[in-house]
């Protein structure tokens, strides 16, 4: 599972939304789009992203695709605050899948979605977070371009507890 939030959204304001979806939320959701086939469910609300994803090594190298692609993005050149960036957190875990009453569609819960969701906030722009879990997958899975180098326990949003976290990179 992956959750995104744009560091800054908050700030802008009502007149720049429509530059913001154009010029950031667009090419974000096209990455995602270039991971369809991975991708079991995508939601957003304003600047955040959830995402959850088939296995590790999918999600671990959409969420860096998510970063590339907000490196790319030039945010001052349409008018927005040129510090806009993006933070993601990673985690897998068991989770419930069911239909969502109130959107009627397929969405996924549990303890392991909110702990996700409380990695994201304490992540540094343009890093990806990932937890315990998510880095022992991608030891074991051995995918050649990526690595997860510890950072610490950090404490995460919300006081949900305090965990060993990991950088998610490319190797060179």
């Amino acid at each position: 599972m992956l959750f995104a939030d744009v560091k800054g959204f908050s700030r802008l304001p009502d007149a720049q939304m429509g530059v913001f979806l154009e010029a950031v939320m667009t090419p974000l959701a096209r990455t995602l789009d270039r991971f369809d086939v991975d991708i079991l469910f995508r939601n957003s609300w304003g600047d955040g992203l959830y995402v959850v994803l088939r296995d590790v090594t999918a999600a671990a190298s959409c969420a860096l695709a998510l970063q590339e692609t907000m490196r790319e993005l030039d945010p001052a050149a349409v008018g927005l605050a040129p510090t806009l960036g993006l933070r993601i957190g990673a985690h897998v875990g068991p989770v419930f899948e069911a239909v969502d009453p109130v959107r009627r569609e397929r969405n996924y819960y549990g303890v392991e979605v909110t702990r996700t969701a409380r990695i994201e906030p304490r992540t540094p722009e343009g890093d990806v977070y990932v937890t315990d879990p998510f880095a022992a997958l991608i030891a074991l899975e051995q995918p050649q371009d990526l690595s997860c180098q510890y950072v610490g326990h950090i404490p995460t949003a919300k006081d949900y507890g305090t965990f060993p976290m990991y950088v998610l990179k490319r190797r060179a």
